[in-house]
């Protein structure tokens, strides 16, 4: 590692220097004693000045190049500062071909720089942008801090996280594959992460990948290729809303269609009841008109397709409800009862969808009004029965009395 190898050889080099300081002669003929100390005094400390000199302009070497091996995560990046986009050239001209565009925030890495163009690499890019239009190293970072998030990630397994960069600095953790981690800034081989807990760690730059939070620039055939695709998405969101107003349209129609038919059948229902012009009601038997509706409705789910005198049989059976303790007192409470009438009701005892479908829509067949009238007139053609199922599902033995119309017996 670069940065530990420069350190040992710095101290090392400090060492080299203090193990050759000259040793001075014990005696020199030529002076007195007094002589001979006073110049030692002299002389060993202007060596000691010398030699503390040297030794403080290599500790200051040592520190500059610390300071110097320190760089921003955007060392070596540039921003796209303009409003709209910057064209990138495939020369340093204004007159030559553009390549591609740094839209604004769009990053890149530098290849070489001079005063006016800087040849720049983002995605599938690779030319001249103008440099005044870039922002580099530390204005760069001071952007992105503004506009998005800097984040890494661990690359390798078992990625050593150090308390330094010194040659034997401790391992404080080691990191799995995708760790999540803030990065903070290079130095040398290293980069400063902040880790989960904000305890600063130093790892091998090379286990971090660093997403700097902002897109590549695109070729000229790339921002076509966008153009084209975001027309095409908008055209589509145009006729995905124009198709789902037609169809709420439609069904506001057929809602209207519907609700329109159902009054119609209703409006005949009650001049036909109150005119009393073809049925009258039992006396003892009230009832509303919406109970002719639901009567009507319930005849046609049970036997819509069965010959008329099976509908009759299945109004006068919950006519013979309503009138039995045994079951509920009114129309609607008999056809709703749980477990009685398949697939009319939920769980709470409340109408199904299918069955809110058929009460909306009404009866398909004219019949299925006239059965419920000729029922709550007086005809019955069940006698007292309270009961019926299929004819394949009956159990003949079972039952004391029973009577077989259609698809249906009736007991």
């Amino acid at each position: 590692m670069i940065l530990k190898s420069r350190k040992v050889a710095i101290y090392f080099g400090l060492a080299i220097i203090m193990m050759m300081m000259p040793i001075l002669p014990a005696t020199i003929t030529a002076s007195t004693t007094s002589e001979l100390k006073q110049n030692d005094n002299i002389d060993t400390n202007e060596r000691t000045a010398s030699y503390v000199e040297t030794a403080k302009n290599l500790v200051a070497s040592n520190q500059d190049e610390d300071k110097n091996l320190k760089k921003c995560l955007f060392n070596g990046k540039a921003i796209a500062s303009a409003e709209l986009y910057v064209e990138v050239k495939a020369s340093p001209e204004d007159s030559s071909e553009t390549v591609g565009k740094l839209f604004e925030f769009n990053i890149a890495d530098v290849l070489e720089q001079n005063y006016a163009w800087t040849k720049i690499s983002s995605g599938n890019i690779i030319g001249y942008a103008k440099t005044a239009m870039l922002c580099f190293d530390e204005e760069a970072q001071a952007v992105a801090q503004l506009e998005t998030s800097i984040t890494g990630s661990v690359i390798t397994d078992s990625t050593s996280v150090y308390s330094n960069t010194t040659e034997n600095a401790e391992i404080i953790n080691s990191l799995t594959v995708g760790t999540p981690v803030t990065p903070v800034e290079f130095i040398g081989d290293y980069i400063v992460v902040k880790l989960d807990d904000n305890v600063l760690g130093y790892i091998i730059k090379s286990n971090i990948s660093i997403d700097y939070g902002f897109q590549n620039g695109l070729t000229i055939a790339e921002e076509e290729a966008k153009i084209a695709k975001e027309a095409a998405d908008e055209a589509a969101r145009v006729k995905a809303e124009q198709d789902a107003r037609a169809a709420e349209e439609a069904r506001i129609q057929a809602a209207a269609a519907a609700k329109a038919k159902q009054e119609a059948i209703r409006q005949q229902v009650i001049q036909r009841t109150k005119a009393g012009t073809d049925f009258t009601y039992n006396p003892t038997m009230q009832v509303s008109d919406s109970d002719i509706w639901l009567m009507a409705c319930i005849i046609d789910w049970e036997s819509g397709w069965q010959p008329y005198e099976g509908k009759l049989a299945v109004a006068n059976i919950i006519l013979n409800r309503v009138r039995s303790s045994r079951y509920a007192n009114s129309v609607s409470g008999v056809v709703y009862a749980r477990n009685q009438f398949s697939g009319v009701c939920d769980s709470s005892g409340n109408p199904s969808a299918k069955f809110a479908e058929r009460l909306a829509a009404g009866p398909r067949t004219d019949e299925c009004i006239k059965a419920a009238l000729q029922a709550l007139s007086g005809v019955n053609n069940v006698s007292n029965y309270t009961a019926f199922i299929t004819t394949g599902s009956a159990n003949y033995s079972a039952y004391s009395d029973f009577m077989v119309i259609g698809d249906h017996c009736f007991y």
